[in-house]
């Protein structure tokens, strides 16, 4: 061969998905064999595997968790968080994975404000910050299930088992108890919370279980879109993403299907079937995150081991009338 060729891709059910930081022009895909693919959002190819400095990769094959599930994705400060089932969380810059920090108990979710990022983990929470482990692990009385933070850093929401939403304010500053409860939502789901998202300027949160897709005001927790009205899934729903304007709500399941909704008229829905076979594990509007990427760019990823770029505009405006 006159030229050497790099092929990458995933090759296994991909299981996270995170875009990179405003501006960038990066995406961030994570599967089950823990290889973390980046990508290059506006020309829909990949630029590479993730490779991890400290543990070598003999095999090149590019697994940064150890072979272990990649469990969830998430950035803060042009930092790639990623967490495993080898119960750590590690950090990437630039294609290199170059630190790891240990986890007391298994880490099944990562979400990141401007700062701080917090760690689900089979037995509470763990807040982080710089690369570095800010907090002790903080138990909860119920097993969380789903987390959201705000932009600010200031308000963390946790679904939990009960099927109910926690509110927590945050202070970073205290190690040992950074979470003071201050709400509770309850009755707003019958199974447990499987994920949520905040609308992009933090007046709406979005929830989602197995059936149910609702919102909730975020100034008083007043329903939004109750449980009974968009519950058009039929197994769990684990991505939500809002558009850039917060107007309209993409869900993603696990029974293959993306839905489109839209708050202002509570009966319309788009539906895409068969999105991803096996599931849909990953769901963000581009945004103004890729130059090219347009406000309607939804980017999806699943279980198929692939990645979809979809053009919802037309759909979205004739359905809804925008």
């Amino acid at each position: 061969l006159d030229k050497t060729w790099i092929i990458t891709g995933h090759q296994a059910p991909i299981s996270a998905m995170a875009l990179g930081g405003p501006g960038s022009n990066s995406l961030y895909t994570s599967d089950t064999d823990g290889v973390i693919v980046e990508w290059d959002v506006s020309q829909g190819t990949a630029w590479g595997r993730v490779y991890n400095v400290n543990e070598g990769d003999p095999d090149i094959s590019g697994k940064v968790h150890a072979g272990a599930t990649v469990s969830a994705l998430t950035m803060s400060g042009g930092t790639l968080y990623s967490a495993g089932w080898d119960d750590s969380v590690r950090t990437t810059n630039k294609l290199v994975c170059d630190g790891q920090l240990k986890m007391e108990a298994q880490p099944n979710a990562l979400v990141s404000g401007t700062s701080l990022v917090v760690a689900m983990t089979v037995d509470g929470l763990v807040l982080i910050q710089d690369k570095q482990i800010l907090s002790e692990l903080v138990k909860l009385p119920y097993t969380a299930t789903a987390v959201c933070l705000s932009k600010d850093d200031s308000t963390l929401f946790v679904g939990g088992d009960d099927c109910n939403i926690y509110v927590y304010s945050v202070s970073s500053g205290n190690a040992a108890n950074p979470l003071t409860e201050t709400h509770v939502i309850k009755g707003g789901h019958l199974k447990a919370v499987a994920s949520l998202a905040l609308s992009p300027d933090g007046t709406q949160l979005a929830a989602a279980d197995v059936r149910d897709v609702c919102v909730y005001n975020t100034n008083d927790y007043s329903t939004v879109v109750a449980k009974g009205r968009w519950c058009f899934h039929t197994q769990r729903i684990g991505c939500l993403a809002w558009s850039p304007d917060g107007s309209v709500l993409a869900s993603g399941g696990n029974d293959d299907n993306i839905f489109l909704w839209y708050p202002a008229k509570k009966m319309k829905r788009v539906h895409y079937k068969f999105a991803h076979r096996g599931g849909v594990t990953g769901l963000s509007f581009v945004g103004n995150n890729a130059s090219g990427g347009g406000d309607w760019m939804l980017i999806s990823a699943g279980a198929d081991g692939c990645v979809n770029w979809w053009n919802v505009e037309e759909d979205a405006k004739k359905k809804f009338g925008l």
